[in-house]
């Protein structure tokens, strides 16, 4: 099937979205020492929407920066909110059906769902390049052409397209190489989200994409969409033959505005400037990204908590925050935590268990 990449397309009437400068290349790599993460590559993001699907991408975006390797850590799910929230996954893709299929894994990270799914008795096969174990299921590279004829009943693509150029050409890839067959999740941050909360914290580039569930169906004649995670991820489920050649140009969409940010940032400013004996709970993108726009010398927060034991004793990138996990609570003189994500405040209560810390999120 012959098509034309004409999802990201831009002419004179493309709307700036956002631009932001001098943020880390990888907001979810820690680093082993500070001056290491001080030296961490930095680059720029400049936002736009196209006029023909409503696609957001960074536009600036130089896929030769980045290098995913097994010092890549945006693994969550050492938290049991996040397990379930696998756990909700699988149980709309099982409703979708997945049993006696075969079932590839586009971006299976360090294996998590992947593994979930193979304790389920499902056939399971997958790529990644940052993957650590010895699972010979999971190849240890890029899903590319060179990959022509994988045969699946169902292709799973979660928290992967969001990172890769031209999605839709990447789609008519893994397209091509199962003959235009099977069924295709993705499951991807919304941009809705953080239009709804003026999010500046949730724009890394890491992320070249930025979907709503418009764009994500606008490649599509017909697919099923929704939502996940309270309302900050989306889904598609869509049969692959249905697969558009290009964008129609009549494809309704939702213009944005340039979003003006600065309302959220003069805000959190003067909430650190409050609170002396701050902690934020989260090193992940979003408190990287938080910190190298509000904290870049390590002024106001003294400790960044992260429940995951491979990020603890390491350092944040760009700013070379140490990150600590939560024990250093007991003997730190913290009295107000800065939770990056809300979807994690129930948990965080339950282990911290200390009424006199207060809790705050984004």
């Amino acid at each position: 099937m012959s098509f034309i990449d004409n999802f990201s397309s831009t002419n004179n009437t493309s709307s700036l979205v956002f631009k932001q400068s001098k943020v880390p290349v990888f907001q979810n790599k820690v680093y082993l020492t500070e001056s290491e993460a001080m030296q961490a590559p930095i680059a720029e993001v400049e936002l736009i929407q196209s006029d023909v699907s409503g696609f957001i991408f960074n536009r600036v975006f130089n896929p030769d920066l980045m290098h995913y390797d097994q010092n890549y850590q945006n693994e969550q799910a050492n938290s049991y909110v996040f397990q379930q929230h696998l756990q909700n996954v699988f149980e709309l893709l099982k409703s979708f059906g997945l049993e006696k299929k075969k079932i590839i894994e586009v971006g299976s990270g360090k294996g998590v769902f992947f593994e979930l799914l193979l304790n389920e008795g499902l056939d399971c096969w997958g790529f990644d390049p940052t993957y650590e174990g010895t699972n010979p299921r999971i190849q240890k590279d890029y899903f590319s052409e060179k990959y022509n004829d994988i045969n699946a009943d169902v292709i799973i693509m979660r928290h992967t397209l969001e990172h890769i150029p031209n999605p839709f050409s990447f789609i008519h890839t893994i397209a091509k190489a199962n003959n235009y067959s099977g069924h295709l999740y993705v499951e991807v941050p919304t941009f809705d989200w953080i239009v709804e909360k003026n999010a500046f914290w949730d724009i890394f580039y890491e992320h070249c994409n930025y979907f709503t569930e418009k764009s994500l169906a606008a490649m599509f004649d017909d697919a099923l969409t929704g939502s996940l995670f309270g309302g900050q991820y989306i889904y598609l489920w869509a049969d692959l033959s249905k697969l558009k050649t290009s964008i129609s140009s009549g494809t309704k969409i939702n213009k944005l505005s340039s979003l003006v940010f600065q309302g959220k940032l003069d805000y959190y400013k003067q909430f650190l400037n409050e609170h002396k004996s701050l902690a934020i709970w989260g090193a992940g993108a979003k408190g990287s990204t938080f910190l190298n726009l509000l904290d870049p010398s390590r002024k106001y927060v003294k400790y960044v908590i992260d429940i995951n034991p491979v990020k603890q004793n390491k350092y944040i990138a760009g700013t070379a925050h140490p990150i600590y996990s939560p024990e250093i609570l007991n003997t730190s003189d913290v009295d107000t935590i800065l939770v990056m994500n809300e979807n994690y405040v129930s948990e965080i209560k339950n282990i911290i268990k200390n009424e006199n810390k207060k809790l705050f999120n984004l």
